[in-house]
């Protein structure tokens, strides 16, 4: 690392920290980010293991929680440069996909490379440590935290898709410290999942159509006892401010985007404007049980710093929001409405909860052929919480495929979306 870019970091720094600053002179953010004692590790380790994730020059470190136990597992090909190599080299290879679709085979590729070095460096030492848990909270440091962990592979001809991922071991959920993971936790004990509120597809914005979104739409407003759906024109910043206070559940079905070099800019398009993660810190005090944004790179923090944690999901962590599911990555519109199809079908039909909902939709998208598909949505249709519109438009959206074929198998497809806080 060169001197010019050590001063880069130190200022950096010092932009962060005055950022954090200012969000902790707002009424009621006054431990934001504030580092947690021991005491907070522990006690939220005793219900699920929470495993901290850093690289370093030499090597990196997980520390596995449980408990007041803590096990060192040394992670010596996990180096600091590389890592940053590698993050800045994917991330680049994305920007020239969303400048050109055409280049989808590249990112594709780099998504693959990307998640199986992840396996070897990351996951599957801490995986042997976790053997036999059903699921752990990650709180992945730095540039860690851009990255897809859940999705790290390895070789495995006995499984469909012939790759084991690590969300096939057990649940994986992200949180971006342990005082956030206890507030949410604490948030999740009081909330109720009644009342949902859902922005289709505000209009006009500055981004292309998303044709799925009124389909996504008809499975919310199907799966709760009191449902608003707010579209087009009337999806405004103004809507939200109103509605979303008085919501159990947000559902936001369109267009995200993540500015990586300022964090607090990163938002949500809607009708005519945007929701940036500044104006959650500064305006919105909500009671969510969960925020499901069905948008593109809505998970995404910055890249400034190497412990740079600030993200849509902080901000709504600290807006009330118990749990949010986010993507890391331009997501497709047809594959994204299957999936949150099945993510609710789980969660709000069957009460698993939201993290454990999120990966069986995730493994389903991923495993089943086209056939599969096809006779799922036969067989599900006319139920309460599936319109016919619904079932009819996925059954045809598989015109056209190889019955046997896995067309959402690929990494790109299913595994942008993360679960975060409770």
């Amino acid at each position: 690392m060169s001197e010019a870019d050590v001063e880069a970091l130190r200022t950096a720094r010092r932009d962060l920290e005055h950022t954090i600053s200012e969000i902790r002179d707002v009424p009621g953010y006054e431990n934001f980010l504030a580092p947690p004692v021991f005491a907070d590790v522990a006690a939220e380790a005793s219900l699920t293991p929470v495993v901290y994730l850093a690289a370093a020059q030499a090597g990196g470190l997980a520390l596995v929680v449980r408990g007041e136990d803590i096990a060192h597992v040394a992670l010596e090909g996990l180096r600091a440069g590389e890592l940053r190599e590698r993050v800045m080299a994917h991330f680049g290879v994305y920007a020239a996909y969303r400048a050109d679709g055409a280049r989808r085979p590249e990112w594709d590729c780099s998504l693959d490379e990307m998640t199986g070095w992840l396996w070897s460096t990351a996951m599957e030492p801490v995986l042997a440590v976790l053997a036999g848990s059903a699921e752990v909270v990650l709180v992945p440091g730095g540039l860690l935290g851009l990255l897809p962990l859940h999705a790290a592979w390895t070789p495995d001809p006995r499984r469909p898709t012939g790759r084991r991922y690590a969300l096939d071991e057990l649940a994986i959920g992200y949180t971006p410290n342990v005082r956030a993971l206890a507030v949410a936790r604490a948030n999740a004990r009081k909330a109720h999942a009644d009342r949902a509120l859902v922005f289709a597809e505000p209009s006009p914005v500055p981004a292309g159509a998303l044709p799925s979104a009124r389909y996504e739409a008809a499975v919310v407003r199907s799966g709760f006892p009191e449902v608003s759906v707010v579209g087009g024109g009337a999806a405004t910043r103004r809507a939200f401010g109103r509605r979303a206070p008085e919501a159990d559940v947000l559902h936001l079905a369109c267009h995200g985007y993540a500015n990586l070099a300022d964090p607090l800019d990163s938002g949500l398009l809607v009708a005519g404007g945007r929701i940036t993660l500044r104006d959650l810190l500064d305006d919105y005090r909500l009671q969510v049980r969960l925020a499901v944004l069905s948008a593109c790179e809505t998970g995404l923090p910055g890249t400034d710093l190497p412990d740079e944690v600030v993200a849509l999901p902080t901000g709504l962590l600290q807006a009330g929001v118990a749990g949010i599911v986010a993507s890391g990555w331009s997501v497709p519109d047809r594959a994204t409405a299957m999936l949150m199809a099945e993510f609710y079908r789980r969660w709000a039909r069957d009460t698993i909860p939201p993290g454990q909902a999120l990966r069986a939709a995730q493994q389903w998208l991923r495993d089943t052929t086209t056939q599969d598909k096809r006779e799922h949505w036969r067989r599900l249709a006319g139920q309460p919480w599936l319109p016919d519109e619904v079932a009819a438009y996925f059954e045809y959206s598989t015109v056209g495929s190889d019955p046997g074929g896995r067309d959402y198998a690929g990494i790109h497809f299913w595994g942008a979306f993360a679960h975060v806080g409770a």
